[in-house]
């Protein structure tokens, strides 16, 4: 089998629209036309050519691989092409009735890809298409539905633009979660631009192989106050059940300290 060579590390964007398979028809038509509108408008704001993007466009969304002359503007397209699309949507939506909202989930991260026979390859590509399709960046959406906008940077990108302060956007602005999707289990950082983050409730972590488990403090943005205090409280606990006849028995105490 003949090795693809084409590999390069490139900044990806993927964008998802909310509430697609529920409209019909015309509403599809409106959400794919407003989708490329506000997307145009923020780039073109700000700088980037988006002619010049790779996309995989998919009806209610679009996968976009920058090109390298733009991918390392990183800085530029977590922060300015984030604001900028915040504020193309909320006038896009000015006039319209709630319903007719068009609300959007952006995933960014920076990884490996290239094409391939049905669009692109990559782990990259996987990465920031399963931030996307998280359970919390849908979530913060479905509890803050003033939310025009909600924003997933991939650990990677968040270590690398919002922690040295490449951008104005204040490390509290965002709040670490955990995704499991799929095959996929890594942290990721949340930002609801406007909105404070940390206030609102997200569902823990699940995917098939991990049902049910419960986001760490890390993850949820709270902590242990036995963590905060560097302590342990003393606890005694005591099961029985049924009749007790102890006569000529001892009973011991563990005292956990």
């Amino acid at each position: 089998m003949a090795r693809n060579t084409e590999f390069s590390r490139r900044l990806l964007l993927s964008v998802d629209a909310v509430g697609y398979g529920a409209g019909d028809d015309q509403r599809h038509r409106t959400i794919q036309s407003g989708l490329l509108t506000v997307l145009e408008r923020a780039a073109t704001q700000v700088g980037l050519d988006r002619s010049a993007w790779a996309k995989q466009q998919a009806g209610d969304g679009e996968l976009a691989i920058l090109p390298p002359d733009q991918s390392d503007r990183e800085p530029v397209v977590v922060d300015d092409f984030v604001r900028e699309l915040n504020a193309a949507l909320a006038e896009h939506n000015e006039d319209l009735q709630d319903k007719a909202r068009l609300r959007l989930r952006l995933a960014i991260h920076f990884g490996a890809a290239a094409p391939a026979d049905n669009g692109f390859a990559g782990k990259g590509v996987v990465v920031v298409s399963r931030l996307v399709e998280s359970a919390q960046i849908k979530s913060a959406l479905g509890v803050v539905h003033a939310a025009d906008l909600a924003v997933i940077l991939s650990a990677q990108v968040y270590r690398d633009v919002i922690v040295p302060r490449y951008t104005s956007l204040a490390k509290t602005s965002f709040r670490e979660v955990l995704v499991r999707n799929k095959e996929y289990a890594e942290s990721a950082y949340l930002f609801l631009p406007g909105y404070d983050i940390s206030t609102i409730e997200l569902p823990a972590p699940e995917d098939d192989d991990h049902p049910g488990t419960a986001e760490t403090p890390a993850e949820t943005g709270k902590r242990d106050p036995q963590a905060a205090t560097g302590s342990r409280q003393a606890t005694v606990s005591t099961t029985i059940n049924g009749d007790v006849n102890n006569s000529h028995g001892v009973i011991g105490m563990v005292w956990n300290q």
